[in-house]
């Protein structure tokens, strides 16, 4: 079973991928409510997310500490191999360790651990923001065979920890993560421009739902995951985040 979030592709192309190779559907996490999550004949379970400055996407604990115990208590009594693929701009400070206590609530244990770069999306503080498209493409094509590779391995078992903390993992996801996760997450400063000629784009990228078209454009509700999805998606940069995203570039994973 393969379990993914993703706003932008990235997470997706790689969970499609990984999927196609060891024969596995993979389930777009805010498709699914934990609750409703039943057991069906697998070899491994699988959680793929993006990088979260240095974190997990909390859409993906609440998923995990929801899933119901039933389930879990199958896996463990199965001794289903569980795993992890994350995907990051420039590294992935301590994540994997956050979701490994996650998983450890749940009496499961995290037997394999990677990581891909991907290219950079995130552009919400100053200084950050997208690839130069030299690099994007780098990136893009370094991927294919970190993929293949992690796929081949997660089919013959081979279970590791290959994963690019970066300097300071611990010191960064202590700090900077849950202040992430308390003032960083949420749809307040989100606005439309006049630019916004109302096409409903930002609302379909949305992957939870949370957007929905005001008289003068779109609106913005209390579930934001600040996967960027509608400020990339905008053709017409309509979308701003404040005036932090002003002049930022845009990104979605051009791979299928």
């Amino acid at each position: 079973m393969i379990f993914y979030f993703s706003g932008l592709g990235n997470t997706k192309y790689v969970a499609k991928e990984i999927g196609a190779a060891i024969f596995e559907t993979p389930r777009f996490i805010p498709d699914y409510l934990p609750e409703a999550v039943e057991d069906e004949t697998t070899e491994s379970v699988g959680f793929l997310f993006p990088i979260y400055s240095w974190g997990v996407p909390p859409i993906v604990l609440d998923f995990i500490k929801r899933l119901p115990e039933k389930l879990v208590n199958n896996w463990r009594e199965k001794e289903l191999p569980v795993w992890t693929v994350c995907t990051y701009g420039d590294e992935t400070g301590g994540a994997i360790d956050i979701l490994r206590k996650a998983l450890k609530k749940r009496g499961l244990r995290l037997q394999g651990a990677w990581s891909v770069r991907m290219p950079n999306t995130y552009v919400l503080l100053p200084g950050f923001d997208v690839d130069p498209k030299e690099i994007e493409k780098e990136k893009l094509s370094e991927a294919k065979g970190r993929i293949s590779e992690i796929a081949r391995k997660i089919k013959d078992g081979c279970w590791e920890d290959d994963y690019h903390t970066g300097s300071f993992p611990a010191l960064r996801t202590k700090l900077i993560f849950p202040l992430f996760v308390k003032y960083g997450i949420n749809a307040k400063k989100w606005h439309h421009t006049n630019a916004c000629v109302k096409c409903g784009r930002c609302i379909k990228a949305c992957p939870v739902n949370n957007i929905s078209m005001g008289e003068t454009g779109p609106l913005w509700g209390e579930d934001c995951t600040s996967c960027l999805a509608c400020f990339h998606n905008c053709p017409y940069h309509a979308v701003e985040y404040g005036k932090i995203t002003k002049n930022k570039g845009q990104y979605v994973c051009p791979l299928k």
